[in-house]
């Protein structure tokens, strides 16, 4: 399975920018009248900001991941199996990740628009630029809202459910084929997957997946289950 791994480190630094432009301008920012202030509120943009300070290309990232892993799902496939696939179900897995990526940017500009808010709302209220920093960086900055362990393990979820969905949908009808649960065995691995890992033998079918198998194909073991069905 690709990875997302580069995503908590390249939004942090995007955070981190940020909040330093932010510093910046707060000083200007606190002599200013209320009617000053309700100018710059509607001239300060900072979805804007954050475009330039390289979200686009953090998504483009992702994306490219997203992409991998179509390729990945489509190798596995016989030359005639490929040669079934449906130009509909090319589609529906695009969609799949278009959903996906649009939830990100989703986010990026819920949290640029907070972040605007929290601001002015204290700048409106008389707080200093130095405490209205402070506030800030502990809602918003880095390892906050975006780069959280939350919001990281979100992805990472809907990224290994789409894996799992995109698997399954190249492979819907072809019902004989077999495919093995791979994924890591440690400590934190959950007991339903330990399970799966060792009682599948050879391979099973999708069928058999969903009868016999403590976990299911599209969901593996549930919540950022890090396994993955793969053909045989």
């Amino acid at each position: 399975m690709a990875e997302l791994d580069f995503y908590q480190k390249d939004m942090e630094k995007i955070q981190k920018k940020l909040l330093n432009k932010i510093e910046k301008v707060l000083a200007g920012l606190e002599v200013l009248d209320d009617a000053g202030l309700a100018q710059a509120f509607r001239e300060i943009d900072f979805v804007d900001d954050l475009t330039k300070l390289g979200f686009p290309a953090l998504l483009e990232k992702v994306k490219g991941s997203y992409d991998k892993q179509v390729v990945t799902a489509i190798t596995g496939l016989g030359a005639a199996q490929r040669s079934k696939q449906t130009v509909a179900a090319v589609q529906a897995i695009e969609v799949l990740a278009l959903l996906d990526l649009s939830t990100i940017s989703s986010g990026v500009t819920r949290y640029a628009n907070e972040l605007k808010t929290a601001m002015f709302r204290g700048l409106l209220t008389g707080a200093s630029s130095k405490s209205i920093m402070e506030g800030l960086t502990a809602t918003y900055g880095v390892g906050k809202v975006l780069s959280s362990k939350q919001q990281v393990a979100l992805l990472n979820d809907s990224f290994a459910r789409f894996a799992r969905t995109t698997t399954a949908k190249l492979f819907e009808d072809v019902p004989e084929q077999k495919f093995e649960y791979v994924g890591p065995l440690d400590e934190v691995t959950r007991d339903v997957c330990v399970a799966t890992l060792e009682m599948q033998g050879e391979g099973m079918t999708m069928a058999e997946i969903e009868a016999e198998a403590p976990v299911s194909f599209a969901d593996g073991g549930g919540f950022n289950c890090r396994h993955e069905w793969i053909p045989v």
